[in-house]
């Protein structure tokens, strides 16, 4: 459920802000932007594979819609003629159901999702990746624990085009919510030629946009880092008459892509 490199680009947050925040209860009132939220990684170049070792670090709170954290290419418009092409792999949990590992496909005529793990507990991690075959341009396969999870998938004209990420991301279900996740990625790697040539994704705005939703962050960690959902502040009751009220700075938040993740 990437976005493209244009939306990424206008909306990215280039400066890491470390704020440990644990997932808390879901309130009445939404806690991010409509619709998709992010906070995770995108390469800053292409790549042939992007690999990571994903885990939920506590149980998601999903009040609507879904949560999941992720690592895939592509995002819409990346593929053939502005259409939407990416393949990810990653833990969801959607509203009133357990977590899941699943991988999901865009291709030009149309959208699968496929589940591969359910009843997913919070803690346990997977190695996950999706990597184009070596020798077969625009073939793609999904690999979990270094097993192939998936059969060859084609994605047309994606050889050195689509746009690696580790995300993490938040969607509401079409009405405000306050979901909370807390999503651990470790050694995200990137594939420099089909087939492997791994080498480090790090968090440096040279290698990668840093991508930070309203109400969500990331926060360094050992070999990675972890995306979280930021409690809602509280709502002071106003500074004392005799203390002057600092400006504010608002940061702005681009429109969500509205991408579909399949129950």
């Amino acid at each position: 459920m990437g976005r493209s490199r244009a939306v990424i680009l206008a909306a990215a947050a280039l400066a890491l802000t470390a704020v440990a925040a644990s997932p808390a209860s879901p309130a009445s009132k939404g806690c991010g932007p409509p619709g998709y939220a992010y906070a995770g990684l995108a390469s800053q170049r292409n790549a042939f594979g992007v690999a990571g070792t994903v885990s939920a670090t506590t149980n998601p709170l999903v009040q609507r819609g879904h949560v999941a954290g992720w690592v895939g290419v592509g995002a819409p418009g990346e593929g053939p003629n502005g259409s939407d092409e990416w393949l990810q792999v990653g833990l969801n949990t959607i509203a009133g159901k357990p977590g899941k590992l699943y991988y999901e496909i865009a291709q030009p005529w149309g959208i699968k999702y496929v589940e591969l793990a359910s009843n997913v507990p919070a803690g346990r991690s997977y190695r996950i990746a999706v990597l184009e075959m070596a020798r077969h341009a625009n073939v793609w396969r999904v690999w979990v624990n270094g097993k192939a999870a998936s059969r060859p998938i084609w994605l047309p004209e994606s050889h050195g085009r689509l746009t690696p990420m580790a995300i993490a991301e938040s969607w509401d279900g079409g009405a405000p919510a306050c979901n909370r996740y807390a999503y651990r990625f470790g050694g995200v790697s990137l594939a420099g030629v089909p087939g492997g040539g791994w080498s480090r994704l790090r968090l440096h705005r040279a290698h990668a946009l840093v991508m930070q939703d309203q109400g969500s962050r990331i926060v360094p960690a050992n070999n990675g880092f972890v995306a979280v959902t930021a409690p809602p502040p509280l709502r002071p009751s106003g500074p004392p008459p005799s203390v002057r009220r600092a400006p504010s700075v608002a940061a702005a938040v681009s429109a969500q892509p509205r991408n579909r993740l399949a129950p």
